[in-house]
């Protein structure tokens, strides 16, 4: 008599949960406030009051006023754009305004970091104080009582390469031309024997699907896009992740994410991370899921595209 062969147990395939970054051990009172993911598994839900807003009540995602920061190994202007939410031109007013050091970041050197309303011109040959206010909507004595640009005794004149924080100037600044891409979902390299291939086609598609909450604006050059949280987001295009994990100054958890064709894009307000710093990522690859930590008041996830530096309208960028 041949026994009955034993029911087969189907395998048990268990898929690991990437998580991100950890919160910073030492917490402020401000940071203690914040939703982190470790405090959503525990059920200890925490929505941080508004911690800033404009003069017309619109929420921003980060600090709005210009303040004091001193410098941290391995900073750079490009990683404290990225990380204030500020254009990459304006931290160029975030040293002196002439010198041999205005390009230059030291460990322990304290810079100003302009407000998000800013903007930082550098002075062209045949440049006059009263002709940089009038292009820019100023009239010199607003610039003259900025005290970071040194105008201290008449006649105030200005020397080419010379850097001067025009206050309260970005509105007013041209936006960058429409590039008239098309959006596709597609991404090509996935499918071929290039799939490190690191470089997004500009060609962007939404990293979620919800409605916006908040449109790009003076004081917050991204979308602000309604979702619950754990909703998956997607890389907006192909690229390498060049920071993932914790900000301290209002994004909570976030992913950046170059393109490699001068676009840079942000994910903010995660509640996991799925990817490392140094990772090429495909379009529309999941690279976390959204949730409720940062400067926040409910679920949703904070998008930024860049180009050359400069924040700008994703809007225009992305599929009608």
């Amino acid at each position: 008599m041949i026994a009955a062969a034993a029911p087969s147990t189907p395998p048990v395939i268990t898929t690991p949960t990437p998580t991100p970054s950890p919160t910073p051990k030492v917490l402020s009172l401000h940071e203690r406030l914040l939703l982190t993911p470790e405090a959503q598994r525990r059920g200890q839900i925490i929505f941080l009051p508004l911690i800033s807003r404009r003069g017309d009540g619109r929420p921003t995602d980060v600090r709005p006023d210009s303040f004091a920061y001193t410098i941290k190994p391995g900073d750079t202007f490009w990683s404290l754009a990225l990380d204030f939410g500020r254009d990459l031109d304006t931290m160029a007013c975030a040293t002196t305004p002439l010198g041999a050091d205005v390009e230059t970041l030291t460990p322990g050197q304290q810079i100003t970091v302009p407000a998000l309303q800013d903007l930082c011109y550098t002075v062209t040959p045949g440049d006059t104080l009263q002709n940089i206010a009038y292009a820019h909507g100023l009239a010199a004595a607003d610039i003259v009582a900025v005290p970071w640009n040194g105008f201290l005794y008449p006649p105030y004149t200005v020397r080419a390469r010379q850097r001067v924080l025009l206050p309260g100037a970005r509105a007013n600044a041209a936006p960058r031309p429409d590039r008239h891409t098309v959006s596709i979902m597609a991404d090509d390299w996935a499918r071929s024997d290039f799939r490190d291939w690191k470089y997004g086609d500009g060609k962007f598609v939404w990293p979620v699907t919800g409605p916006i909450s908040q449109y790009a604006h003076d004081g917050h050059w991204a979308l602000d896009i309604a979702v619950p949280e754990g909703t998956p987001v997607g890389a907006a295009d192909r690229g390498t992740v060049v920071m993932a994990g914790w900000n301290p100054s209002g994004y909570g958890f976030r992913v950046v994410i170059d393109h490699g064709n001068d676009y840079v894009t942000l994910y903010a307000h995660l509640r996991d991370i799925y990817v490392e710093k140094g990772q090429v990522v495909g379009k529309g690859q999941v690279i976390g899921v959204s949730g409720s930590n940062g400067n926040i008041t409910g679920p949703h996830l904070h998008f930024e595209i860049r180009d050359f530096g400069m924040l700008t309208d994703p809007l225009r960028l992305l599929p009608k």
